[in-house]
C-alpha cells in the first residue's frame, strides 16, 4: 500500500524561540494551512514524553495577505496548551492528513520547566523582620516529588532544617499532592548571626535542586561566636570600585553565509574549565547565525552556571535519543573536545547516523594527564592491549590506541597551542584556536580600595589571586605558588593569596599549616561572570609553572583573563610564556617556582613603574591576541571547509 500524498504546507511557529514552558505548561501559538485542503488541518505538538494538543483557533488578518486566494488562511491560527513533565524534548509540529496519518512541518527543541518550589515560613512568623535567637519552621513542597533536605539562607549564612514534619494544613491546600501531608521544615539549631531575606533551598528526592523566597527578613545581630559590637545590619562594601570602567561596545558579528548546525560534544559537564571555551565560541557561532548546541555526559544543569547561552545544553543521553536542529536536520559538523572516550564514543555514534564532519579539539596532552592520573609511565600503558587498558582508563580520559585511530578518522583537528600538532596525523587539516576572555566581564578594572582597606591585615599588603582547579597534574606547581607566599610573609610586607577553585589532591600538611595564614580560599565559584570582581582585588597574577611534558603543550584558560584585568602577569617560560616580551608584556620566569615567584613580586612591589607598565601591556597584548569573535570566525571557516554543501 502506497504511502498517503504529502500535504503542501505552509505555517509558522511564533512562539519566542528557544520553546521553554514555564511550570510544565506548554502553550505554542502559530499558524498552518495546506494548499491542498478547503480548510486549515488540524495540528499538534509531539514529543517522547507526550502530545500537545489543539486547543484554539485565533482567527488571521495577516496570512491571507500571504495568501489572498487561500479560503482556510484567515482561519489558520492555532494555538497548542497542555501539560508536559519536565525536561528537554526534540519537538514536532504535525499537521494531520485527510486519511488521519500525520505530516512533520517543523521540528525544535522544548525546554519544560519544573513546577517552582512553594515556601513559607510561619514559625514563629509569616512576613517581616525577625531579630530572635530562635527555632523557625514552614513548609516547602514540590509538585512532583519530595523534599530530601532543606536549608536556609540568609545574608552570608546558613542553617539546616529537619524534613518531612507533618503538616495537614498544606495537605488541604494540595489534596492530590500524596507528599503535602508531610511538608513541613524546622530549623535544627537556633538562628545564628545574620542579616538578610530569607531563601529555601531545598535538594529533592531526584537530587534536583530548587530555592524559593519567603516574605521573612531575618536580622539577628550577635550569637556566641560574634561580639557584642559587630553589626551586621551596617551598609555592605561592595567589590566596585569608584568609577569603574565599563566593557568597550563590540562591533556586530559577521553574518554566516551559509549557517550550520554545530554540536560540541564536551567531555565534562557545564561546571568544567574546557566549557567555559566551549560556550564561548558557541555563542558567537550562534551570534553570527549558526545554529549550536553542546552535550554533556551530566549535569545539564550546570549550564545555568553561563550567562545568557545562545546554544542549546543536552546530555549525552538526549544526543543519542535524537538530535534535531530546528531547520529540521542534524548536525552538519560534530566537534569533539578531546579524545577523551565518552566524547570519542557518542561522537563515533553521532557521526555513523548524521553522516557529519568531525572535528577533534586537543587541549592538554592527553597521554600525559593520563600517565600522571594513573600513576604509570605512559610507553608502559601503551603497551597494554585493548582489553587491559580498557579496565584502566576512565571515560573523562583518552584510550591511547583508540585516540589516535580517532584522530585519524577525524575530518580536521583543531589545538590550543602550536606545540599540540605533534599528534596530529600527517596532512590533517589543522587549525590552532587560542582562548579568549568573556568580554561582557573581564576587562581592565581599577582597584576596589574601599574592600581592600577591609581585607588588607596592614599597610602596604600586596595581593595576588589564582583561580582553577588543583589536581595530580598541577598540584606540584601550585604548591610552589604557596610556598612562595610563606616565603614573602616570612621577609617583608604581608601578602595574601585569594584562591578559588577546587582541590581533588591534599598539600603537604607542613606547607598547608604554614600558608593557611596567608591564603584566603574562597571555593568554587560556580558562575564565572562572577570572578572579575574578586580579581580585581589582585595586585598581580601568577601562574606557577614551568617547562615540562604537561605545561608545554597547554594553553591555562586563566591566562586570557589575567591579561585582560590589566595587572601584571607572573608565568612560566612555557606555552604562552615563550611568546610574550619579557617586561613588556608581562614578567617571564624560566621557571615560576617559589624562588623565582618570590623574586618577581619582590621587583614589582619596589618597582611601582614597572608594575604599571606591565598592567598597561598585559591589556594590549589581550587586546591584539585574545578574541572569542576573532577565534570564532576562524572557526566558522574551518567549519565551512570540511563541512559538505
Amino acid at each position: 500500500m502506497s504511502p498517503p500524498p504529502a500535504l503542501r504546507l505552509h505555517a509558522e511557529i511564533e512562539t519566542p524561540r528557544p520553546l521553554r514552558a514555564r511550570a510544565r505548561e506548554v502553550t505554542v501559538k502559530g499558524w498552518c494551512l495546506a494548499e491542498d485542503l478547503p480548510d486549515p488541518p488540524p495540528v499538534r505538538l509531539s514529543t517522547a514524553a507526550g502530545t500537545v494538543p489543539l486547543t484554539a483557533r485565533p482567527p488571521r488578518s495577516d496570512v491571507p495577505q500571504l495568501f489572498p486566494a487561500h479560503p482556510a488562511a484567515a482561519g489558520c491560527g492555532f494555538i497548542l496548551s497542555g501539560r508536559l513533565p519536565a525536561g528537554v524534548y526534540p519537538a514536532s509540529f504535525e499537521a494531520q492528513r485527510p486519511d488521519g496519518t500525520w505530516q512533520v512541518f517543523k521540528r525544535l527543541t522544548l525546554t519544560v520547566e519544573p513546577w517552582p518550589l512553594a515556601a513559607v515560613m510561619d514559625e514563629p512568623i509569616a512576613a517581616g523582620l525577625l531579630r530572635d535567637r530562635v527555632k523557625v519552621g514552614g513548609w516547602a513542597l514540590d509538585l512532583d516529588e519530595p523534599v530530601a533536605e532543606l536549608t536556609l539562607r540568609y545574608g552570608h549564612r546558613e542553617i539546616a532544617c529537619d524534613v518531612g514534619r507533618p503538616r495537614e494544613d498544606v495537605s488541604a491546600l494540595f489534596p492530590g499532592v500524596p507528599h503535602a501531608g508531610h511538608a513541613g521544615f524546622r530549623s535544627q539549631d537556633f538562628l545564628v548571626a545574620g542579616h538578610g531575606p530569607v531563601r529555601v533551598r531545598a535538594r529533592l528526592a531526584s537530587g534536583r535542586i530548587a530555592i524559593a523566597p519567603t516574605t521573612v527578613f531575618f536580622s539577628v545581630a550577635t550569637d556566641e561566636n560574634h561580639a557584642a559590637d559587630f553589626d551586621l545590619t551596617l551598609p555592605r562594601i561592595g567589590l566596585a570600585a569608584e568609577g569603574a570602567a565599563q566593557p568597550s561596545a563590540r562591533p556586530a558579528p559577521v553574518c554566516a553565509t551559509q549557517p550550520l548546525n554545530v554540536l560540541f560534544v564536551l567531555y565534562g559537564s557545564f561546571a568544567s574549565n574546557s566549557a567555559l571555551h566551549v560556550a564561548a565560541l558557541a555563542n558567537e557561532l550562534a551570534d553570527a547565525g549558526h545554529a549550536c548546541a553542546v552535550a554533556v555526559p551530566h549535569d545539564a544543569a550546570t549550564l545555568a552556571y553561563h550567562d545568557r547561552p545562545a546554544f542549546q545544553g543536552l546530555t549525552f543521553a538526549q544526543a543519542e535519543q535524537g538530535l534535531v536542529f530546528p531547520n529540521g536536520r542534524g548536525p552538519d559538523v560534530i566537534h569533539a573536545w578531546t579524545t577523551r572516550e565518552n566524547v570519542r564514543g557518542l561522537t563515533e555514534k553521532l557521526r555513523a547516523r548524521h553522516g557529519s564532519r568531525v572535528l577533534v579539539h586537543l587541549e592538554d596532552n592527553e597521554q600525559q594527564l593520563l600517565a600522571l592520573t594513573l600513576a604509570r609511565d605512559f610507553a608502559e600503558l601503551d603497551r597494554l592491549s585493548d582489553g587491559e587498558l580498557d579496565r584502566l582508563v576512565p571515560p573523562d580520559l583518552s584510550h591511547p590506541h583508540r585516540s589516535r585511530a580517532f584522530l585519524a578518522a577525524a575530518d580536521g583537528i583543531t589545538v590550543i597551542t602550536e606545540r599540540l600538532r605533534s599528534f596530529v596525523p600527517a596532512g590533517k587539516p589543522c587549525l590552532t584556536l587560542w582562548p579568549a576572555a568573556d568580554a561582557r566581564h573581564f576587562y581592565p578594572r581599577p582597584r576596589p580600595d574601599a574592600f581592600r582597606r577591609v581585607l588588607d591585615s596592614a599597610p602596604g599588603e600586596t595581593v595576588l589571586f589564582y583561580h582553577g582547579n588543583v589536581h595530580a597534574a598541577n598540584a606540584a606547581e601550585v604548591q610552589e605558588l604557596y610556598a612562595a607566599v610563606v616565603e614573602l610573609n616570612r621577609s617583608g610586607p604581608p601578602v595574601t593569596l585569594i584562591r578559588t577553585g577546587r582541590d581533588s589532591v591534599t598539600f603537604s600538611a607542613r606547607l598547608a599549616a604554614a600558608a593557611e595564614p596567608y591564603v584566603l580560599a574562597l571555593g568554587e565559584i560556580t558562575h564565572h561572570r562572577h570572578l572579575p570582581a574578586l580579581m580585581a582585588l589582585a595586585d598581580i597574577f601568577v601562574q606557577p609553572g614551568g617547562p615540562d611534558e604537561f605545561n608545554d603543550y597547554r594553553f591555562p584558560s586563566k591566562l586570557p583573563e589575567f591579561f585582560a584585568l590589566g595587572r601584571p602577569v607572573v608565568l612560566p617560560r612555557t606555552n604562552l610564556g615563550t611568546l610574550v616580551r619579557h617586561g613588556t608584556d608581562a614578567y617571564v620566569l624560566d621557571r615560576a617556582d617559589a624562588t623565582g615567584i618570590a623574586a618577581a613580586v619582590r621587583e614589582l612591589r619596589a618597582d611601582r613603574g614597572l608594575a604599571e607598565k606591565l598592567g598597561r601591556g598585559a591589556v594590549a597584548f589581550a587586546d591584539r591576541h585574545f578574541s572569542w569573535r576573532r577565534s570564532a570566525e576562524a572557526l566558522a571557516n574551518f567549519h565551512l571547509s570540511l563541512a559538505p554543501s
